[in-house]
């Protein structure tokens, strides 16, 4: 009888230790941002307080600095300087400063150049190589109300709520995963981690966020968090997280992804022409005469190999031809180049006209008159008169040809679809459905 005791007590500590180890991490109340993608390499800052009583740490002295106090801070040719409340400008002894909340507030932070941005919780500013580095100190789940709507949209809440909850768990898991380990800073660049825009997005996908508070994606057997990662539009079949970053994962893996198919207007279907002298230019490369396109399974591209009329050849990454013609900081719209996904077809000219000169007439054949025409439509000029979709057209006509490439979805692909994850969510499926949808062998697990 001991002995059956005793063994019972000894299963009973092992299945302890076992939950134990399972146990996912703590996640932490507060989170410290950098604030890289509007304020990076900030020389001059305004910061006023809007709501809220904070205190201002400077140097050894704290200060009392209550709603409409402002700060105001510098540099003077070598040394970092500040301006309290209108005060007389003087040299900071030391090179950081901090503004702490005593009671939940915000922060409006404004800088020469027009950036004007309201964060909730406090701001630590340190002077580092000719510049003010600013990282904002606030509760999680608000940090997380300034990204949710921003990697979505407020307007999502209308029929879309569940893909916002979708989101607030996803971007919830990548803080939590991005934070362990003792890191304890992320920034609030999409580039580098995920955006953040604070207190100015918030809107109704404040919500979603409260209705999953604490929630977060783990996987099925470590109760670990996973790596969540998303991207716009997945073009109808999503990425293997192999094939993007290198390293296999269980939780992002390719499949079919019809939920994306047939919506979000210009990621769901685009098309970018360029002729082949600026496509040839852009590889140092004379003008294009034709393409091979390598593809994984998925049918992005691996890699884009050019060879131009005089017998170079070049070869580059799917990633890298992308890279090429992105619209970085410009307004999406369906001619434009939005992600690896794509086909390519090219108009020749009439004749091959390498080496010659004189001859500027584009084949017009039944076969790509529909295009052209299509084109025409759209754009008004001629095929014959495109330098591309970018550049938009030249007085003199192309005489050696454009590549077309029809392209599906927006960004790397892997992970969840956001557009697929709204289309989901309008047609009836809740956020554990979608979240279980896109990311394999994972439980939505309530954080401690």
């Amino acid at each position: 009888m001991l002995r059956i005791v005793h063994r019972f007590s000894i299963l009973c500590l092992a299945l302890c230790l076992l939950l134990l180890c399972q146990t996912p991490p703590c996640q932490a109340n507060e989170v410290s941002v950098e604030l890289v993608w509007k304020l990076g390499q900030a020389g001059w800052v305004e910061i006023d307080v809007e709501q809220g009583n904070y205190q201002l740490i400077v140097d050894t002295t704290t200060l009392r600095f209550p709603a409409g106090s402002t700060l105001q801070v510098g540099w003077g040719g070598w040394a970092p300087i500040l301006r309290i409340n209108q005060e007389e400008y003087q040299i900071s002894k030391g090179s950081a400063l901090e503004l702490r909340e005593n009671n939940p507030g915000s922060l409006r932070v404004k800088t020469p150049e027009g950036k004007d941005v309201v964060y909730r919780g406090g701001i630590q500013l340190t002077w580092q190589n000719s510049h003010w580095q600013l990282i904002n100190r606030v509760d999680s789940e608000d940090y997380l109300k300034g990204v949710v709507p921003i990697e979505m949209s407020n307007e999502w809440a209308h029929g879309g709520i569940e893909a916002l909850k979708a989101q607030a768990v996803a971007a919830r898991t990548f803080l939590v995963k991005h934070t362990e380990n003792g890191k304890k800073v992320i920034t609030d660049s999409p580039d580098i981690d995920q955006a953040y825009a604070g207190k100015f997005v918030e809107g109704e996908a404040s919500a979603a966020v409260e209705a999953t508070r604490g929630e977060i994606l783990v996987d099925d057997q470590s109760w670990q968090p996973i790596e969540a990662l998303y991207s716009a539009h997945s073009g109808g079949y999503t990425e293997d997280a192999k094939n993007v970053w290198g390293s296999s994962d269980i939780h992002n893996v390719s499949h079919p992804d019809p939920y994306s198919d047939g919506v979000g207007g210009a990621a769901n279907r685009w098309r970018f022409i360029v002729s082949a002298p600026v496509l040839g230019s852009t590889f140092g490369l004379g003008p294009v005469k034709s393409i091979g396109l390598d593809k994984f399974p998925s049918g992005r591209v691996i890699s884009v190999r050019l060879e131009d009329g005089f017998g170079h050849s070049q070869t580059v990454t799917g990633r890298t031809f992308v890279k090429a013609f992105y619209p970085f900081g410009q307004q999406i719209r369906t001619e434009a180049f939005l992600g690896s996904l794509f086909d390519v077809q090219v108009i020749k000219p009439s004749l091959d006209m390498y080496g010659k000169s004189g001859l500027t007439v584009f084949l017009d054949s039944q076969e790509f008159s529909e295009l052209t025409k299509s084109y025409q439509k759209e754009q008004g000029p001629l095929l014959s008169k495109i330098l591309s979709s970018s550049l938009g057209t030249s007085t003199d006509s192309q005489p050696f040809g454009v590549f077309i490439f029809e392209g599906r979805g927006w960004g790397h692909g892997v992970g969840m679809s956001q557009w697929g994850a709204y289309n989901m969510a309008q047609m009836g499926y809740s956020y554990k459905d979608i979240l279980s949808f896109y990311y394999q062998n994972t439980l939505v697990h309530q954080g401690s």
